[in-house]
């Protein structure tokens, strides 16, 4: 069975939240968000997809990371988000 990741997605136009499981992400990128604690969240916007990140113990928007994906294949933006993450949480 193939690892998923829950992630937060953010639909427009009111920002609906709903936890999803996404299953197009290499197995490293899994791991390094759940072993490591992290929230992913995505929010679809009319200019291409945004990600978030943060610690599950503070998830103020001070300790976020944000990645512009844009139309990126999520394989290649959640590997990008996790490099972002290793840079600003794992210091």
């Amino acid at each position: 069975m193939n690892k998923t990741l829950s992630v937060r997605m953010y639909t427009p136009p009111s920002g609906h939240m709903r936890e999803i499981k996404m299953s197009n992400i290499h197995e490293k990128e899994i791991d390094f968000f759940v072993n490591n604690d992290i929230v992913v969240s995505i929010e679809e916007t009319d200019i291409g997809v945004i990600l978030y990140a943060c610690p599950k113990s503070d998830d103020s928007e001070e300790s976020e990371v944000i990645f512009f994906a844009g139309k990126k294949p999520c394989q290649e933006s959640m590997e990008e988000l996790r490099q972002l993450c290793e840079t600003k949480f794992l210091v």
